[in-house]
């Protein structure tokens, strides 16, 4: 590993979540993301904390992205079929599986923390990547900060501005509230004359503004990304303020509310929101039902197989 965490030129910091931008990090060599890393790393994930994913190569539709299932596999097997194949592997929380990683991603926002003034986050998490040739992953937006470490392979990342018609605000509400999918939105490919686009190689790491849609295709080789997640007090005041706007929107006529996070109406949503998370918390309503209609297999064409569809809550 190099002797840096992170790079930053002039003007980085004051763009840091304001602007999609590319950085240098000095991680990709770290032993934590070797192939028998990602193994254990693998197997030690539960069916909770883990993402298998397909889509057709030229599939322009990201609600087309597809769930499926590699439980019971080896590492080593998950990752013969993502060489084989076309799967995108997402395990989630892996600094919850072993304290090597909540090491790094704690010296990861120290290090951001110095390099950003003001800058202050918690609720941090990471989450390991491991995707095919030529994997086509489809457009989604993410709720919290985030920010996407390469390691391993190249990939082209495109990053749209997070308003309307790429993310119109009614959508971003239902996936706040997770109503929906964090990939339910409509692409077209004259939205990309707007989208931030960046390769990313081994030592790059991308971040761009709250919610953002993105998309990635990976060039012919495996890749190995991990992101980043965290919260700071201004993200979870926006959050809020969506979330209450979500459930309001049908009292209000269906319209757009104010996303202002100051004034008598941002304290009256942040009530509304925290009263709301509390109870659905409480009715054990606080998951989102998921199909799966795939299984893992090294020996399968694509590196998977369809199944009978069935669904699971996440």
């Amino acid at each position: 590993m190099n002797n840096f965490l992170t790079s930053w030129r002039p003007g980085d910091a004051e763009d840091f979540a304001r602007k999609p931008a590319r950085l240098k990090h000095g991680v990709a060599d770290s032993d934590l993301f070797s192939d028998a890393a990602l193994a254990r790393l693998i197997e030690a994930t539960p069916r909770e904390r883990f993402h298998v994913n397909t889509i057709g190569h030229s599939e322009k539709d990201p609600r087309k992205w597809r769930e499926g299932d590699m439980t019971g596999l080896t590492g080593h097997e998950v990752m013969d079929a993502v060489a084989r194949g076309n799967i995108w592997v997402h395990l989630q929380h892996v600094h919850e599986a072993f304290g090597e990683y909540q090491s790094f991603l704690d010296e990861l926002f120290v290090d951001i923390e110095r390099n950003v003034p003001g800058f202050r986050s918690y609720k941090r998490s990471m989450s390991v990547l491991i995707s095919s040739p030529h994997m086509n992953v489809a457009l989604h937006a993410d709720v919290p900060g985030q920010s996407l470490w390469q390691i391993r392979g190249r990939k082209r990342v495109w990053v749209y501005p997070p308003h309307s018609p790429y993310l119109p605000q009614r959508t971003l509400e239902n996936i706040v509230l997770q109503r929906t999918a964090d990939t339910d939105l409509h692409y077209d490919e004259s939205y990309d004359a707007a989208a931030d686009s960046f390769e990313l190689e081994p030592g790059d790491w991308t971040t761009w503004p709250r919610n953002s849609p993105h998309r990635v295709r990976n060039a012919d080789c495996v890749n190995v990304s991990f992101t980043t997640e965290h919260w700071t007090d201004e993200l979870r005041s926006g959050y809020a303020v969506d979330y209450a706007n979500g459930l309001l929107r049908p009292l209000c006529g269906g319209r757009d509310l104010s996303r202002a996070t100051t004034g008598f109406s941002f304290w009256g949503k942040l009530g509304l929101t925290a009263a709301h998370k509390t109870l659905r918390r409480l009715a054990g309503n606080d998951r989102m039902p998921m199909t799966v209609d795939f299984r893992v297999d090294p020996e399968a064409v694509g590196g998977y197989y369809d199944v009978t569809p069935y669904q699971i809550l996440k």
